[in-house]
């Protein structure tokens, strides 16, 4: 008999996520989150499937190819569901353009969505993809609280691919209407495959993290429902994976029943679209750079005498310490992303190549940018360990200009349009070598997607099976030349 502790009430952990998953229903639920968060993680991956860390896998898995159903997004090839979710999971977290949690570090659509349309069994009424949706983000966030958080990503786990191997289980035994007694061991099982370290960020090893996240979590489905075993009682266990992965503290362990009916219907408020391919420990700094440019006036690199970026420790943690050397690499590098903005007044996919990182002038710029970590900014004791980012900017006819930004363009407080999350759809599919009417097209049938017919999302899949062309003149366009996202 395994030893475990009872941790809600006389139930154990892995029974109180396997029957929020099962059975717990809120008539309130955000069908309009849902879809952003579809379009926009479509959106990403299919720009992403050029990308090398996706090509890496693609040639692995055409080593050992397996034939199904499932939709390879953007490119005309279907396969095993597995693979599919493999594939689209590496897509959609290839560019760091996937949608990101201001509370905790995940980014939960990214592992979601490649597990749950991996399956031709999901051409079934939207309604309970929405539901799915919403009990993957809770799961997401409820047991990213009780690990704590900080402790497990303190420890260099990536939680996107750990944490969410879990999540999207629960959201496929949701979809899937597993009883309990499934959930409980599929669970079990993919707690075995958890893993994605940190130290591997600014490699093809990142986007790669997710993409198994989603494989094993479609596997873990299937291996259950095929007969394999697993500890029911896995979570909980005094080795399992709280004990493994974290320090969970029994008060908020015991929490997590209800924790999981808040963030059912508060996921979305808690939620962030991105407005940069960037790791999000950026985009705060280079919200603020992008507002000192502009009262500035737009300087050139040999302007600036100083600039002086400010952070919450917690944000510094996933960047790099050292100067970039490719263009994967200055994703993760504050001095980089923040030079770039002051220098150009954006921040796109053009600023991640290995050419762009190694830029004379915006290495110059790079090497004045100061990055300090301070718990709270300057004279803000009552912002004491909230997320934030303060950038100073000084010239050499003295003047300078300073913005604190606590809130990203995308966060659900701060949030981006529909018109601008569809424009940031519609570059990013351009991106991946679709015709601007293909994109359009494809756009419409994602936001019909979940309407609650049957025909609406297998519509969207079978558009988003297609190769990339104009089904209209069957010509295969070229790259685009215009700006990227």
């Amino acid at each position: 008999m395994a030893e475990v502790t009872p941790t809600v009430g006389d139930r154990g952990l892995t029974e109180v996520v396997a029957a929020f998953a099962c059975a717990f229903t809120d008539a309130g639920a955000d069908t309009a989150a849902v879809v952003g968060s579809l379009v926009d993680t479509v959106g990403v991956a299919v720009a992403g499937r050029t990308a090398e860390p996706v090509q890496a896998v693609r040639r692995w898995v055409g080593t050992e190819p397996a034939l199904g159903g499932a939709v390879v997004w953007g490119e005309g090839a279907r396969r095993a569901p597995s693979q599919a979710a493999l594939l689209n999971g590496v897509a959609g977290h290839a560019l760091d353009f996937d949608d990101a949690c201001p509370s905790m570090p995940l980014h939960p659509s990214t592992v979601l969505w490649p597990a749950l349309l991996a399956d031709a069994d999901v051409l079934i009424d939207g309604a309970r993809v929405v539901e799915a949706v919403h009990v993957g983000n809770a799961v997401n966030r409820a047991l990213g609280e009780a690990l704590p958080m900080d402790v497990h990503y303190g420890r260099g786990w990536h939680s996107t691919a750990t944490v969410g191997r879990l999540a999207a289980v629960a959201a496929l035994a949701r979809l899937h209407a597993l009883d309990l007694d499934t959930t409980r061991r599929a669970l079990g099982l993919v707690a075995s495959m958890a893993g994605g370290s940190i130290a591997n960020f600014g490699t093809g090893a990142k986007p790669l993290h997710a993409g198994l996240a989603a494989r094993d979590a479609v596997s873990a489905v299937a291996l259950v429902r095929h007969g394999l075993d697993a500890n029911p009682e896995q979570l909980e266990h005094r080795l399992g994976f709280l004990a493994a992965f974290g320090a969970p503290d029994p008060d908020a362990v015991a929490r997590v029943g209800q924790r999981l009916e808040h963030w059912y219907a508060a996921w979305s408020q808690d939620w962030s679209l991105k407005r940069y391919p960037s790791c999000y420990g950026t985009h705060r700094a280079v919200d603020a750079a992008l507002e000192v440019r502009a009262e500035l006036g737009a300087p050139s690199a040999g302007e600036y005498t100083s600039v002086e970026v400010l952070s919450h420790p917690g944000s510094l943690r996933p960047l790099i310490g050292h100067a970039p050397r490719t263009g994967l690499e200055g994703k993760f590098s504050l001095p980089h992303t923040v030079a770039t903005a002051l220098l150009t007044g954006r921040l796109g996919l053009e600023a991640f190549t290995d050419e762009a990182v190694t830029a004379p002038e915006v290495v110059a710029l790079a090497d004045r940018v100061e990055v300090v970590a301070q718990p709270d900014p300057p004279g803000r004791p009552e912002l004491a360990d909230q997320r934030y980012a303060r950038v100073r900017a000084t010239l050499r006819d003295g003047r300078s200009a300073e913005r604190l930004v606590l809130l990203t363009r995308g966060d659900a407080r701060n949030p981006l349009s529909d018109a601008e999350v569809d424009e940031k759809f519609l570059l990013a599919v351009s991106a991946g070598g679709w015709s601007a009417a293909g994109a359009r097209r494809l756009l419409d049938r994602l936001r019909a997607s979940l309407t609650g017919e049957h025909a609406a999302l297998g519509a969207a899949l079978a558009a988003l099976g297609e190769p990339a062309y104009d089904p209209e003149n069957q010509t295969t366009p070229e790259s685009p030349a215009g700006e990227h996202p």
